[in-house]
């Protein structure tokens, strides 16, 4: 009789074994499916993510070509300034020369033609330059005195008839 309740003993605890083993796979069972719907949920977020980025990337590609565009405009723009200043070096570089070569002229003019020309030339120097600075005052006042044709209250077109 002892191997009667031994081996139900055995039965019983071979049952409460297989009972806990399928709890347990169903309990892993629902913790796969809710790992396998979280997974899901993360590949439609994932999905979601990837076409707004690529959304950003085509207006990111345009503004990265505009600014190569400016970039290179600016590089266009770099070069001409750089040739206006090797023209205007240039331009002052012939403009001291031919000075030289008026002063050199008019030194040897002078010395050749006595102390009466050279004293004559010294005042139309002098002469000239007072005109120059006076065009250049004149040019000065010019421009300060040039306003609009209405640009005061009491200018402009009267409207009283």
């Amino acid at each position: 009789m002892a191997s009667i309740w031994l081996e139900g003993a055995a039965v019983a605890a071979f049952i409460a074994l297989v009972v806990g083993i399928l709890l347990w796979l169903r309990s892993a069972d629902r913790k796969l499916a809710r790992l396998v719907q979280t997974a899901g949920e993360m590949e439609k977020h994932t999905q979601l993510a990837a076409d707004q980025v690529r959304g950003l990337m085509e207006p990111a590609a345009a503004t990265v070509r505009t600014v190569q565009h400016q970039m290179e405009g600016l590089s266009r723009l770099a070069e001409a300034t750089k040739r206006i200043g090797d023209s205007a070096n240039r331009l002052s570089f012939t403009v001291n020369r031919l000075s030289e070569e008026l002063n050199d002229t008019v030194e040897k003019h002078a010395a050749k033609s006595g102390p009466k020309v050279k004293h004559g030339i010294a005042e139309a120097l002098d002469w000239a330059e007072v005109g120059y600075a006076v065009w250049q005052f004149w040019q000065t006042k010019r421009k300060e005195n040039r306003t609009s044709a209405c640009s005061g209250y009491d200018q402009g077109q009267d409207m009283t008839n």
